[in-house]
């Protein structure tokens, strides 16, 4: 009885560690303006969707929305087509350098983002991608393949070869194989890639930071943490801006948990 009640406490404890902080922020965001600032914090009597309104009407966070939207859908769209025939490539074939192959695809999975960013700078400032979505679209899926392919390995070698055999006895050539029998029984595979790569393209900071210097071109990770007002922080909005560009992902993933719950326990993404 007592290691259960300890074993409930502890999830309790787990639980309101976790959304523990969205909760504050959340709160944070309904204050009027006068109760953000007061110590020791109370639960206001009277809830202001003030920070809302500036949020969305009194800045460019929606374009920021827009921009953030836009850059994930690409990097989905692009990363998946090329690291699923990637994937089929090592899952069916066996040729010589496929070792080197995957030992790249590794180290470049495990390169830290801070030790490219002058690097890629450098790069777009010469090919004129500084304030681009191109840039970024490069970079996360770059930064992403690694990800997706293994993701894709995993599922791809659950699929028995005798479905490719039987389609080729068919008539069917590898390129018909691939479009026709295994790229659509991959389907579960290729929407955990698609919602995990979205969430971090969703997320990303550093490459955002350093890649778009406009207004015009910036994203909504990046928004969140430039707000600035005359005279003071505006937490208010700053609390509203982080609550809006979480709730897109809440929703994503109540949809979608299914299938990111299996990408993260396929042991692909372990390393």
């Amino acid at each position: 009885m007592i290691k259960k009640l300890a074993f409930y406490l502890f999830i309790i404890f787990i639980l309101f560690w976790s959304i523990g902080p969205f909760l504050w922020i959340l709160l944070t965001s309904l204050k009027p303006p006068a109760q953000i600032m007061q110590l020791p914090p109370i639960f206001p009597k009277n809830y202001s969707i003030v920070s809302y309104k500036n949020v969305f009407l009194g800045s460019h966070f929606p374009y920021y929305l827009f921009n953030t939207f836009m850059v994930s859908l690409a990097t989905v769209f692009t990363t998946i087509p090329l690291s699923l025939l990637a994937a089929y490539g090592i899952s069916r074939f066996s040729f010589r350098g496929k070792t080197v192959i995957l030992f790249m695809i590794i180290i470049l999975f495990a390169l830290p983002s801070i030790s490219l960013v002058a690097a890629l700078y450098k790069l777009f400032y010469v090919l004129g991608w500084i304030n681009l979505p191109v840039s970024l679209i490069f970079t996360y899926c770059a930064q992403n393949f690694p990800l997706s392919f293994f993701l894709m390995v995993k599922y791809l070698d659950k699929i028995p070869g005798e479905m490719d055999c039987a389609a080729l006895i068919d008539g069917c050539t590898h390129f018909q194989t691939f479009r026709y029998i295994i790229a659509p029984m991959s389907l579960p595979g290729i929407i955990s890639s698609a919602v995990l790569i979205f969430i971090f393209c969703w997320n990303e900071f550093l490459f955002a930071l350093t890649f778009t210097l406009d207004e015009s071109s910036r994203l909504a990770s990046v928004g969140v943490a430039l707000f600035q007002g005359t005279f003071e922080i505006p937490w208010g909005d700053i609390a509203s801006a982080s609550v809006v560009v979480t709730l897109p992902l809440l929703i994503f993933l109540m949809f979608f948990q299914k299938y990111v719950v299996q990408g993260l326990t396929s042991g692909a993404v372990k390393g």
